[in-house]
């Protein structure tokens, strides 16, 4: 099966003043078809780059990559046809409206009914009841369902989107978390970069964290999350009554457990390894009220590979 996006050790070198700037550095990348996959990492970490390359728009000094089966070197004009690229910033006409704007797009790339089209994708976007307005009078998040309504004109399988949320308000991203959402439910792949976690995170089914030009690690979430738990412990956060030490005891001599903190109707045990069926065995005549394995969150992933 072709991947939507796969490079192999994809390296773009700078060179200046005599000195090279390894911008992206030996990147090896894997997006399965039908992820929302996050490419992550701090600002100046290669990701716009990598981004250029993928879209055929800057040369890699060496490596190679493929969007949706295309090389990005040889075929990088199929890469564009086929795929729904929106850079970060927006390329509009400032004085027209944002269905004069789609329609001029639409006519451009050749639809065949565009103005059929363009209702269509500025109703999916939410943009329908202001089609009239001029794009210099729209708000920044409008601005960006705009884009999205853009990319859309040609259906598109593969979306890749560049720093999106970048300068919206809360509201307008939870706009666009709804429209990544849906598009994916279509069976689109949609490949986001951001430093802003907070913002798109939670919508991410797998991520790239890119450190310095290089990726520092790559998988699916949940993949990722029991990395981080086998490295760092398993926490088990239990509420409960009745708790005597004897428990406690007990607990903290069981093979596995690192470290157990005990409170108030609340005990902390962090383990080397899976321990759940053990612990709720000692405990089951403690009145527990709440077990849970407090799973590693995206930012603590980000944290410890980020550096």
């Amino acid at each position: 099966m072709v991947l939507p996006i796969k490079t192999e050790n994809l390296t773009k070198i700078y060179k200046i003043g005599g000195n090279e700037i390894r911008a992206v550095d030996e990147v090896s990348l894997e997006v399965p078809k039908g992820s929302i996959f996050g490419l992550v990492g701090k600002n100046g970490a290669g990701k716009s780059t990598l981004i250029l390359m993928l879209m055929g728009i800057v040369l890699p000094t060496k490596g190679r990559g493929a969007v949706l089966g295309y090389d990005i070197v040889k075929e990088s004009l199929k890469i564009r046809e086929n795929v729904g690229f929106m850079p970060e910033g927006f390329g509009f006409y400032e004085d027209l409206t944002a269905e004069q704007n789609l329609v001029a797009i639409a006519r451009i790339i050749g639809l065949k009914k565009p103005k059929e089209r363009v209702q269509e994708c500025l109703k999916f976007t939410g943009l329908w009841e202001y089609r009239k307005r001029k794009y210099r009078e729209m708000s920044t998040g409008m601005k960006q369902r705009l884009g999205i309504a853009q990319l859309l004109l040609k259906d598109p399988e593969l979306l890749v989107l560049d720093e999106p949320t970048s300068g919206v308000d809360p509201d307008a991203a939870r706009e666009f978390r709804k429209l990544i959402q849906e598009l994916n439910k279509q069976g689109k792949t949609i490949f986001i970069s951001t430093h802003l976690l907070y913002e798109i995170g939670p919508l991410f089914t797998h991520i790239a964290v890119l450190k310095n030009g290089k990726i520092a690690i790559q998988g699916s979430i949940s993949d990722l999350r029991e990395k981080l738990m086998i490295d760092q412990g398993y926490v088990y956060e239990i509420e409960l009554s009745d708790l005597s030490q004897v428990i406690v005891d007990r607990i903290r001599s069981l093979n596995g457990v690192k470290k157990v903190v005990p409170e108030v109707d609340r005990l902390v045990v962090i383990c080397s390894k899976p321990l759940a069926p053990t612990l709720l065995s000692i405990l089951k005549d403690c009145n527990i009220e709440l077990f849970r394995l407090v799973k590693p969150t995206l930012d603590d992933i980000f944290r410890k590979f980020s550096g």
